[in-house]
């Protein structure tokens, strides 16, 4: 008895806690089950008064800019996330106590109808039906339960469920290994990939932004200018998709110099042999003293296309040029990235599409077969219900009055509460929110939201244009930037009341 106390005091030492003084060096959207337990620590750990929580999906990540607001706010309030992936009202409602450590100044819950489960959800018949059973089985399996909240799920369905999962979740209340062992290793690799390698293997570039735009993973369009610090750099990295690629290097003094084609400080074309990864040693171009310079890089020959590249396999296709290393022209800076979003052109592209060329992309890309694409299945069941709520009244069901329970609940601690329908594109919204199910799960949201002196707000058709969500309720960095706007309202509003 006194060994297993001792293993308990060990694991939640050196995995509950020594584990987390590791310094987070991830970026947006890698490792989503550690950068979450990281964010829930470091949000408790912090003392500010001033904490607006925005909480719910990667629907709520991808509407929510906390870097555009708290600019805006100055100092008023901080806007902070404590969301992941994948967050159904459920998962919120077991959080919820653990949001109320962290001292807000106020709750701002970013829901979607996706949010909502469908896969537990049948409508036949015109009549609604939740499966219950089907939804406890699911949820025991899930990372949320088994991550974050395995012992309260246990006592809650501890009769519900088999005994092969009973025990998995017990050994989860138990051990911090077993919970965490899922992304134990994923900010050592990133911090190893950061201090020991060569800046070649990465998830998101963060080097030098070119003025064209640059895809997530750093492969650049056609031609790339960008400022060029290579002070305290002998070194930096490309990738070649083919062989006898053909590179104009071209270094300006400044950005302006190159704006108004002024002379050059140097220029060369170089062909490199054989694809793969080459180093470019800086100082082999014989620049002057100067260390920064705008340097635009032209690719003569080698291109390649996105789909080759692997950035996607469906919808527009488009010419790219080559892949820079992971800080290519820019001292690297290895701060917690990991909710922080940036505006790659894997998602300004959209805004870039004519309606015509958005329809056929989205349709290759969310439509075209998806019924038999697994990565499809969840948003095909979605869309299949939207069609068919129109035939159905509007009834409650658990995952719904999950969300009253979490209104009622801050409600009682005396914390502001708000409600926002985020908004979806257009192409989805249109198969259901005029239907009497729609206006009257809003109708009953609103009459309970505000019954407990808390604010709701349907942004649902907030935007007409398409171009700024990148599928049925994700929205573009574009679109995010757009919406901001309406957020600083809500909150500004929220929190006057």
């Amino acid at each position: 008895m006194l060994l297993f106390g001792a293993t308990l005091v060990l694991d939640y030492l050196v995995f509950n806690q020594l584990y987390f003084y590791l310094p987070n060096e991830m970026e947006w959207d890698t490792s989503p089950w550690y950068n979450f337990e990281k964010k829930r620590k470091d949000l408790k750990a912090d003392s500010s008064p001033n904490k607006v929580i925005v909480t719910g999906s990667s629907v709520a990540l991808y509407s929510v800019l906390p870097d555009v607001l708290n600019r805006r706010a100055n100092g008023s309030y901080n806007v902070d996330f404590y969301s992941h992936v994948a967050m159904a009202p459920s998962d919120l409602y077991y959080y919820k106590e653990d949001i109320v450590k962290t001292n807000p100044k106020m709750v701002m819950y970013v829901l979607n109808l996706a949010d909502f489960q469908w896969e537990y959800v049948f409508i036949e018949n015109g009549k609604f039906r939740f499966e219950k059973k089907l939804w406890i089985d699911e949820f025991a399996d899930r990372y949320p339960a088994k991550l974050f909240y395995p012992l309260e799920f246990l006592k809650d369905y501890f009769f519900d469920i088999g005994r092969k999962k009973i025990s998995k979740l017990a050994a989860k209340s138990l051990f911090y290994a077993s919970r965490y062992r899922v992304f134990f290793w994923d900010p050592i690799d990133t911090y190893i990939e950061n201090h020991f390698r060569s800046g070649r293997s990465y998830n998101k570039y963060q080097g030098s932004l070119p003025k064209e735009g640059i895809w997530s993973k750093g492969w650049t369009k056609l031609s790339a200018s960008m400022q060029c610090d290579i002070s305290k750099k002998e070194e930096d990295s490309i990738f070649f998709s083919r062989n006898h690629s053909k590179i104009k290097f071209s270094f300006y003094q400044t950005e302006e110099d190159a704006f108004k084609k002024l002379p050059l400080v140097h220029s060369e074309e170089r062909i490199f042999s054989k694809s793969g990864w080459v180093g470019i040693a800086w100082k082999s171009f014989s620049l002057p003293s100067s260390q920064s310079y705008f340097l635009k890089l032209e690719v003569l020959e080698g291109d390649t296309t996105a789909k080759a590249a692997d950035l996607f396999r469906t919808g527009k296709d488009y010419p790219v040029g080559v892949r820079l290393s992971h800080y290519f022209c820019k001292e690297p800076s290895y701060a917690d990235r990991s909710y922080l979003r940036e505006p790659y052109y894997d998602e300004v592209r959209f805004t870039e599409m004519t309606s015509e060329e958005y329809d056929e992309d989205y349709f290759q890309r969310m439509l075209e077969s998806a019924d038999q694409r697994n990565e499809l299945y969840r948003l095909n069941v979605l869309r299949q219900n939207k069609k068919k709520i129109g035939t159905t009244k509007f009834e409650a069901w658990m995952e719904y009055t999950r969300v009253l329970e979490i209104s009622d609940y801050f409600k009682e601690k005396n914390i502001p509460f708000v409600l926002v329908l985020a908004p979806e594109n257009p192409v989805e919204s249109v198969l259901y929110t005029k239907s009497e199910w729609f206006q009257g799960m809003t109708t009953h949201l609103r009459t309970h939201i505000e019954s407990n002196g808390q604010n709701f707000h349907n942004e649902v058709d907030f935007s007409s244009v398409k171009q700024m969500f990148f599928d049925p309720h994700h929205m573009t960095y574009d679109g995010a930037y757009a919406f901001q706007p309406t957020l600083e309202q809500i909150i500004s509003s929220s929190l006057n009341r």
